[in-house]
């Protein structure tokens, strides 16, 4: 049997990792004095959303090893 390796990140989960990173160093276009950012709220979600996906495949995926 063989281990299978977790799936490369789409590109926009990729591209969501970057604007938190630039955002840690630089304002953008769209960053209000305030600090807040339309940009790093989208790429927030996007995050949390394919973080979510992952635990739950994972968790699936020994559900069903557990159930062989």
């Amino acid at each position: 049997m063989y281990e299978q390796r977790p799936a490369e990140p789409p590109f926009a989960v990729l591209m969501a990792g970057y604007v938190v990173d630039f955002h840690h160093r630089n304002a953008c276009s769209r960053c209000q004095p305030d600090g807040s950012c339309a940009r790093l709220v989208d790429a927030g979600e996007t995050l949390r959303v394919w973080r979510e996906r992952r635990v739950q495949r994972e968790l699936r995926a020994r559900r069903d090893r557990k159930g062989r």
